[in-house]
């Protein structure tokens, strides 16, 4: 029978087609609950058995109550029956009949007679003793009554319900014969009818007695009236009303019924717990009659059903549910002067603080206990009621009514939150109830389709009531596979084993209501029938569609997704899952739709924790055989429709319409599943369960070789069993068989499932001897292998979901079967309808003697491989490429930043589970593109995400090396600092990592940078501390001694040198990694916080003990690499790059370096085998090197190495080598000369006079040969050039004690000596002689001796700063810096004004300038203490300062080298103070317009940023300045390559055009963004550009400006709605009013309409758009000045009116939001974080309305067209708005439409039939 199809009803209104099988399967449930394999089973009792136990004792005996409290709680209640009272034995009035065989019926019969007897006795000896005259009599009669509550004892109703167990104990084992099983089932059914309906009326009245008893209320009243009792009336106690001899207490005791209430007397709730145990047990025998199949209908009266169905709910509701949860004494209410625990009308806050301070609540609560534990007593009882209830409901036709408060009770059950205060067990007590009502709740799903989706719907009301989280998984389960969630026992159960876990209730309900819809499938002859019936009706489709197509061609056809639909829906049907189908489609739309509500709309902020834990309990479940419906309902949830769905739109759904909170439950569900199913598929890939793809139908395998094949792995010594057939062995606790249950035969589980494929395979098959199997085969042999288990637990399982659960996966099956056969894909070997029919032939449950090859079994591991397999290959595995699309599509959303940061989120979970998805390149691809999202907080997901992997997969690394490195330079901090964490791990963990120079390099540089933020600077610090300098990092492992501890030390400096090296050989320069190290030493300059300051002094210690180890580490580096060198190419590179690390230690910690010196020496021969390229370099490092340890040298050393080889080395490199290494070759003679320990006369002083002085007598030869050295030859060039390097060294570096400057030079004091001989430093007459021969070198014409003279000239000024002011009174100063300089020249001429304000800046800061003065004996005491007080620090500044508006003036040079060169120094000006700020900053604004120049516009931004942090008020008040210097900029430096003023740049971001401004940069790092106030003032400075004064004519030729500042409005970053509103309605307000005196002035010229211009077209408007206009013909050829003027003022309005449009599109503004807004308005949330839409670009290009002085009448006649135009749209846009705005008409409402021609009408007009407008953006209705 289909299970959405009722049985008919017969006469007597019983059901007669339902089968005795199905009802007794629930009655033997409900007395005889046996647990799972691993439980402790209750024992069996007979009649007999029964008859012989002591009334009021409990079912289960001590041993078997013990072992059930030690065991988990079991998932289908087992019998706790407690009955207080014992009871007499039973009186016997009537004769009874002859003994007959003892058959249930018979004993049946004996048992109803003698209790019905002893019923009517009592009931006539109580009614003569209402006669008799004494009341002691009544009064016992009326105790009877009141303590039965009906006409049976209760021994007999206990005698009764054991009967009942009896009959279900032959049912439950089915080890009787045929005709006993036979009588069980018909045990009341072959009673007389007249005995039944004798017997029902009696249960009856008990029932009907109990249903008003609320035991907890009672107790709470008889607590109250305790509590509030002030006289010295008689006092009772909740202990003495529940005793059964009780008396009042106290000296005023009075006697029973005195006061005239018998509910409060001493024992009354004894008595009325009698009676509710009475109509407990009344209304389970009750249900046991009523459910029995074909009853007599007089037994099954309507007044008894809802009697039973009254009590369920009320002892449900009011006792048990309290009793459980420790919540009856919430409802207590004391009188005044008590503090009250009741609900009354006050507000929440007050309920709680009275909660919280009442003393009477745990007097209330302790006191309610000894109400709670007889309560508790009947959850047994209870729960077999519900399951009868299940049995009457499926056996009998119920009424709605009853039927809907029977599911509102049982889904009540759900709310019980158990509570351990009560009793340890609650949790279990809570599991059997609701397990028993869940199963009634499923089984009224089964019975009863009309009323499916009620049920449904009353779900989610419930789920508002659910208990705290603490108490939300409570339903126990039984792991047997492998779980991907992690369940906590809940409090109150007896514990977990290590196979069970739990889920949620409501979880498990849902998935049993599924598996309850389920309908047998159809069998092939059935389809065949309705085939033929559909090809009828397709054939009728057909022709009606032939007949519509005839009638409309447009018809649109069938897409492929709805044909698989369609397929869908057509296998669900004849597989019978319709109706499975409907609820889960029902509940997912149900649960999403409230999950997504905004706010607190209808519980969604609860709802959405549900869903969460409802994905956890399902990934859970999928991998058991009970719930096969899970899988049904995660793809429900997952696909397209649903979860999918709804993320899909919320990604292209407007801004805040859809539920910040749901998205991210939705997408954490979302990602939940996706990552589970990875994991799946990822398990099966890696331990396949592996079946044969070819097998022979005739030959058998020879047995294998004897191995140990155990599927643990383990080669243990222990007992093991031998497979018959493969000789393969295994552990006998793997396979879980003991040493004393060998059998006689044992098959492995692959032999096994061998065997099973060949017996299919012969079934399936058309009789072929060798067979290809597909994956399809292997599925469909292991899906039998499933069904047998399950079959063979539902010959065991008490509960009938164990059906259910077997017949959904065979109707799955099933479906797949039909799924598989409409594809036409090859489904492999097996004949598909042979497969459906054997699998439909199971649908009947098997039985003890007909089972379905349930004889081939596996071991639990097999058959945890089984379902994991098929879990596999289950649609929603198969349907993981779509899942993961969805999260791809969704990480590149491009409209909600929320939506991609979170998809990445769950993303970075999927690849948790499979990390190998990282190399999909459609993957790479979608991850690369987040690294470059707008948003701060994408990014950091994605580089996250990303930095997970890479530390485990190299091949991962090298992929997204280079977005990591680009990922250091990001604009957001958080990516920064995670980019940095990553690459340290990466490092830390491969410290060979191919790319560990670049990343060292790149974090090096963001240290180095002044600008970092100081959380960045210090994480990179600690890297590289941890990284190079940290003391510990090569103690990890373990250690054999001190001289392992040694080896280790020098393996890690020499693998940390290595390091350095190529980190300097990548960077080309050591500077940055010299400045890391100097921090690390001596502390860095900026970024110190207090908080770390101990932490970077520990850094200090660490890094002074490692740069001993790490320079020998270098030196052995250098030492080994001459060993092995090859004299190949790129050795000079990695020389270099060595020497350069060794630099750094030199700079950082010189004397380290002194003991090194000699080993570097050698390399200054100049003959290294580096080649040309590299030679220079390699002794001009060395060279600083040595100079830098020199002032550490002993005057020991010192001798040693002046008096050796090394001063000619020196020498010989300045007649050698090119100018750098002659520079580093004189300073380090230089300061051999003057170390302290050095005589007068030593030999370097000696060698530097005898160079100076060739080098001199060479340049004063050549002086008069030529005035152009252009012409001369090469090798006098480079002499030349060699010798004013070497000269101008020798006077920068040597230092002349005896040399002091006069305060003020002579300029014409410095003259060429004749004799070069007679040079000598002192005096310094070598250095006056040398500045005189380079001002005569100054003077050539050729630009390189100029060059090379002012190079040489620097070196003087470097060490005599008062020469500086000879020479700025000669004008050589103000030569080289003006325009009749070469650019050259002039470049020259700043690095040298660069190079004396940084060597000033360094002699100061470094404290030898102060060493120097102290040295000076002739120096005052007074200048002594107050420090340097020579006055050289500011002689070159201050030169400086006077030309500082030349300096402004070289910024437009056209040379882009000038330009960088004059901001470069204009940068140290700034901060040496020399300059002022408000004066620069305009400056540094213009260049931002030097697009050409990428490098000098960063450089200027940098100087910006810094005077913005300094004085951001200041930087705001000048940009409008800039604004203008700007545009002038662009036409002084542009005009001439004929390029006009642009504001605008464009770049390419992933893949699109991005437009942006030149001060875009300025806004977003001035911190001006964030500022409302500044913002407004800078828009407003910009749109005053725009306004003039009454009565002033504005000059034409600044419209070209306005244009620009229009750009500039147009594509400012704008992060808020506000900014773009404040423009438009600050251009609103200057073309509203000056536009129309514009438009009216001009009608008054043209002799139009005064009082209304601008109506409609004119006639100069059509004569412009037909291209024949005529001055003449209008009357204007007179009128050229006063028409110009006013078409000059309409050029001024015309950039506003576009301005407005465009910001109206490009930002979606609506007329209406234009309308009301107001300045003054604060700023709407909801209108924050927006951007300009993609394309958008602002177009204004203004064209000359005079040609040599005079008018050009035609663009100023397309100038009167287009004003009137945009003037007349922005009236009509108004209009619309006002008639949008009324109350007849909705804001819905669609606007009128624009004039096609004023959408974004363009200062230049468009040619005819060429749209130049900007992209067009509705704006939102």
């Amino acid at each position: 029978m289909s299970a959405s199809q009722q049985p008919p009803v017969n006469s007597a209104g019983g059901s007669s087609d339902i089968s005795p099988k199905v009802c007794c399967e629930v009655t033997r449930r409900a007395d005889e609950r046996r647990f799972s394999a691993d439980m402790v089973q209750a024992p069996v009792l007979s009649i007999a058995d029964a008859a012989a136990l002591p009334m009021g004792t409990t079912h289960e005996s001590a041993d078997v109550a013990q072992a059930r409290q030690q065991q988990p709680p079991p998932q289908s209640s087992g019998k706790l029956f407690s009955n207080v009272e014992p009871a007499p034995a039973l009186s016997a009035t009537r004769v009874k009949p002859e003994p007959t065989p003892a058959t249930p019926q018979v004993m049946m019969t004996d048992l109803i007679e003698r209790v019905i007897n002893a019923a009517e006795t009592r009931e006539a000896s109580s009614m003569e003793s209402s006669l008799a005259t004494t009341g002691h009599a009544a009064g016992r009669g009326l105790e009877s009554n009141l303590q039965h509550g009906g006409p049976l004892a209760m021994s007999e109703l206990s005698s009764l319900s054991q009967h009942c167990a009896a009959t279900a104990s032959v049912l439950c084992f089915g080890n009787s014969s045929a005709d006993n099983l036979l009588g069980a089932y018909n045990a009341w059914t072959a009673l007389d009818g007249d005995l039944v309906s004798s017997l029902t009326p009696m249960l009856q009245v008990h029932v009907k007695s109990a249903v008003g008893i609320d035991l907890v209320g009672e107790g709470r009243e008889v607590i109250r009236q305790s509590m509030e009792r002030k006289d010295d009336g008689p006092v009772i106690t909740i202990h003495q009303w529940m005793m059964q001899n009780a008396r009042y207490s106290g000296p005023n005791a009075a006697a029973l019924g005195s006061l005239g209430d018998a509910k409060v007397e001493p024992g009354a709730g004894f008595r009325r717990l009698q009676v509710l145990l009475s109509g407990l047990e009344s209304a389970n025998i009750l249900l046991s009659i009523m459910s029995s199949p074909g009853i007599d209908r007089r037994a099954v009266e309507d007044d008894a059903i809802e009697a039973c169905v009254n009590l369920i709910k009320n002892h449900l509701q009011k006792n048990i549910a309290p009793s459980l949860s420790n919540t009856g004494h919430l409802g207590v209410n004391i009188k005044p002067g008590v503090e009250s625990d009741g609900e009354d009308g006050d507000d929440g806050k007050a309920k709680k603080k009275r909660r919280s301070v009442s003393p009477q609540r745990g007097v209330v609560a302790k006191s309610l206990k000894a109400v709670y534990a007889p309560i508790l007593s009947t959850v047994g009882t209870f729960g077999t009621i519900l399951e009868r209830a299940e049995a009457f409901i499926i056996a009998n036709e119920m009424d709605d009514r009853l039927l809907f408060t029977l599911s509102a009770a049982a889904l009540s059950s759900l709310t019980i939150d158990a509570s351990t205060v009560v009793r340890a067990d609650t949790g279990s007590l809570a599991s059997i109830v609701q397990v028993s009502a869940l199963n009634l709740c499923a089984a009224m799903c089964t019975r009863y389709p009309r009323h499916r989706s009620i049920l449904v719907e009353d779900l989610f009301p419930l789920m508002l009531k659910l208990p705290s989280k603490k108490m939300l998984r409570n339903y126990l389960i039984k792991r047997n596979a492998d779980a991907s969630v992690d369940m906590k026992p809940p409090p109150g159960s007896q514990g977990m084993a290590g196979d069970h876990a739990y889920i949620q209730p409501i979880t498990a309900l849902t998935l049993l209501l599924i598996q309850s819809c389920v309908v047998m499938p159809q069998s092939e002859e059935e389809q065949g029938e309705k085939m033929d019936v559909d090809g009828e009706g397709d054939e009728a489709s057909k022709k009606g569609k032939m007949d519509s197509e005839d009638d409309n061609d447009d018809e649109i056809e069938e897409t492929e997704e709805e044909k698989r639909l369609e397929a869908r829906q057509k296998a669900n049907t004849m597989a019978g899952l319709d109706g499975c189908v409907l609820i889960c489609n029902q509940f997912t739309s149900q649960m999403l739709q409230r999950c997504a509500r905004k706010g607190e709309e209808g519980g969604a902020s609860e709802f959405r924790p549900i869903l969460s834990n409802l994905i956890d309990d399902l990934l859970l479940v999928r991998y058991l055989v009970d719930f096969p419906a899970a899988e049904m309902l995660l793809m429900t949830l997952s696909k397209q429709s649903q979860l999918g769905a709804d993320l899909l739109r919320a990604s292209s759904a407007p801004k805040n319409t859809v539920e910040a909170t749901y998205l991210a439950t939705a997408m954490d569900a979302f990602g939940k599943i996706t990552s589970a199913v990875a994991s799946t598929l990822l398990e099966q890939r890696e331990n396949p369960f592996e079946l044969p793809n070819q097998m022979s139908l005739t030959e058998t395998p020879e047995p294998k070789e004897e191995v140990n094949r155990c599927f643990c792995g383990r080669d243990l010594d222990t007992f093991m069993l031998d497979c018959d057939r493969c000789h393969s062995w295994f552990h006998g606790s793997c396979v879980g068989i003991t040493k004393d249950a060998v059998p006689e035969t044992w098959v492995c589980d692959d032999c096994t499932l061998q065997g099973s494929m060949l017996d299919q395979a012969k079934a399936f098959t058309q009789g072929k001897d060798s067979l290809i199997l597909t994956k399809y085969d292997h599925n469909n042999v292991l899906r039998q292998f499933l069904l047998s288990y399950l079959s063979r637990n539902a010959l065991t399982s008490p509960s009938p979901q164990a059906d259910r659960a077997r017949e959904f996966f065979i109707a799955t099956w099933v479906k797949d079967i039909n799924l598989e056969q409409n594809e036409g894909k090859d489904t492999g070997a097996f004949d598909l309808n042979l497969i459906r029919a054997h699998a439909i032939a199971q649908w009947q449950p098997p039985t003890v003697q007909q089972q379905y090859n349930l004889n081939a079994q596996l071991t639990e591991h097999g058959n945890k491989r089984t379902l994991a397999s098929l879990v596999a290959s289950s649609e929603l595995s198969t349907s993981f490429p779509r899942l993961l699309g969805v999260l791809l599509r969704l990480m590149g959303d491009s409209s909600t930043t929320s939506l991609r940061k979170l998809s990445l989120k769950s993303f970075l979970r999927v690849v948790n589970n499979d990390p190998s998805l990282m190399t999909h390149s459609s993957v790479k691809k979608e991850v690369a593109r987040c690294f470059h999202d707008d948003a701060i907080s994408v990014r950091e997901a994605a580089v996250g995400l990303v930095g997970d992997y890479v530390l485990h997969s190299p091949n991962l690394a090298k992929v997204f090396h280079a977005p990591l490195l680009e990922r250091m330079k990001d604009k957001g901090i958080s990516v920064r600092k995670r980019a940095v964490k990553i690459f340290r791990d990466m490092l830390l963990s491969n410290p060979s990592y191919s790319g560990r120079a670049q990343a060292c390099h790149v974090m090096l540089l963001r240290a180095a940078d002044r600008k970092e933020d100081d959380g960045v600077r210090d994480l990179v610090h600690e890297t590289f501390h941890t990284l190079w300098f940290s003391g510990k990092a090569f103690e990890v492992g373990s250690s054999n001694g001190a001289a392992d501890k040694t080896t280790k030390a020098q393996l890690y400096a020499r693998e940390v040198a290595t390091q350095m090296t190529e980190v300097v050989k990548v960077s080309g320069s050591p500077e940055v990694l010299t400045s890391l190290v100097t921090g690390l030493l001596f502390g860095f300059s900026e970024g110190d916080k207090d908080k770390k300051v101990a932490e970077r002094k520990k850094r200090q210690v660490d890094s002074k003990n490692q740069c001993h180890s790490l320079v020998l580490a270098l030196v052995e580096l250098l030492l080994s690499f001459e060993e092995s060198r090859q004299h190949k190419e790129d050795d000079g590179k990695e020389l270099v790059a060595l020497l350069s690390t060794l630099s750094v230690f030199a700079e950082a910690y010189p004397e380290l370096l002194v003991g090194h010196v000699d080993t570097l020496i050698p390399y200054l021969k100049g003959d290294n085998g580096g080649g040309k390229k590299y030679e220079a370099s390699i002794v001009s490092t060395c060279s600083a090197i040595i100079t830098l340890a020199v002032p550490h040298f002993s005057a020991v050393e010192l001798h040693r190495l002046s008096n050796g080889g090394l001063p000619a080395d020196l020498v010989n490199i300045a007649y050698k080598f090119p100018p750098t290494a002659v520079s580093s070759a004189v300073e380090t003679l230089a300061t051999l000369a003057n170390h302290p320990g050095s005589k007068e006369g030593n030999v370097p002083e000696k060698k530097l006079i005898t160079m100076a002085r060739q080098f001199y007598s060479y340049l004063l030869k050549q002086m008069d040969s030529t005035c152009d050295f252009s012409g001369s030859k090469k090798s006098i060039r480079d002499n030349v050039k060699r010798a004013l390097s070497a000269l101008g060294s020798i006077c920068r570096f040597y230092e002349c004690d005896s040399a002091i400057d006069a305060h003020n030079h002579d300029p014409n004091g410095f003259q060429i000596v004749a004799e070069p001989k007679s040079l000598k430093f002192e005096g310094n007459m070598l250095s006056d002689a040398s500045f005189a021969l380079f001002r005569s070198y100054l003077a050539k014409k050729d630009e390189s001796s100029k060059v090379l003279a002012l190079r040489a000239m620097n070196g003087v000024f470097i060490s005599r700063p008062r020469v500086v002011l000879a020479a700025e009174q000669l004008g050589i100063i103000s030569s080289v810096i003006s325009d009749d300089a070469p650019p050259s020249v002039q470049i020259e001429s700043l690095k040298c004004w660069r190079d004396i304000l940084l060597a000033e800046e360094k002699r100061i800061e470094s404290g030898a300038a102060r060493a120097k003065m102290m040295a000076e004996k002739k120096v005052a005491l007074s200048k002594r203490i107050s420090g340097d007080q020579d006055g050289d620090a500011c002689i070159s500044g201050s030169v400086l300062t006077k030309h500082a508006r030349r300096l402004y003036e070289m910024k437009e040079s056209k040379d882009d080298k000038v330009r960088l060169m004059v901001i470069d120094l204009i940068g140290h000006l700034l901060r040496q103070g020399l300059i002022n700020p408000m004066e620069t900053v305009p400056h540094l604004l213009a260049v931002q317009g030097d697009v050409k120049s990428p490098q000098t516009r960063a450089l200027a931004l940098k100087l910006l940023i810094n005077e913005g942090e300094k004085r951001p008020e200041m930087l705001r008040q000048r940009v409008c300045a800039g604004i203008v210097q700007a545009y002038h900029f662009q036409n002084s430096v542009y005009n001439a390559s004929g390029r006009g003023a642009t504001a605008l740049l464009t770049r390419d971001e992933a893949g699109r055009c991005v437009t942006e401004t030149i001060f875009d940069a300025v806004i977003k790092e001035s911190g001006m963004k964030n500022k409302r106030a500044q913002r407004q003032g800078l828009l407003k400075g910009i749109l005053s550009l725009f306004e003039k004064d009454p009565g002033e004519q504005f000059d034409h030729s600044k419209l070209p400006l306005l244009s620009f500042a229009a750009e500039i409005l147009a594509h400012l970053p704008y992060t808020t709605l506000n900014d773009p509103l404040f423009c438009v309605y600050n251009a609103s307000c200057i073309s509203t009013l000056d536009g129309q005196t514009v438009v009216k002035a001009l009608a008054e010229v043209v002799g139009g309409d005064v009082c209304d211009p601008n109506s409609g077209e004119d006639e100069i408007e059509q004569a412009v758009k037909k291209g024949n206009f005529d001055a003449k013909k209008f009357g204007l050829k007179g009128k050229e000045k006063e028409f110009g003027q006013l078409c000059v003022d309409a050029s001024r309005i015309i950039p506003l009116l576009l301005l407005k449009n465009f910001l109206r599109k490009a930002y979606n503004l609506s007329e209406a939001r234009i309308v009301e807004y107001l300045p003054s308005e604060k700023e709407r949330i909801n209108e924050k974080g927006v951007s300009i839409l993609p394309d958008m670009q602002f177009s204004c290009k203004p064209l000359p309305l005079f040609i040599a002085g005079k008018l050009n009448w035609s663009i100023a006649a397309k100038v009167y067209t287009n004003l009137r135009q945009l003037m007349r749209d922005s009236e009509t846009a108004l209009v619309a708005d006002e008639v949008k705005k009324s109350p007849k008409r909705s804001r819905g409402g669609r606007k009128r439409a624009r004039s096609s021609s004023g959408d974004d009408a363009d200062y230049t007009p468009a040619a005819p039939g060429k749209n130049t407008s900007s992209p067009k953006v509705s704006p939102p209705s």
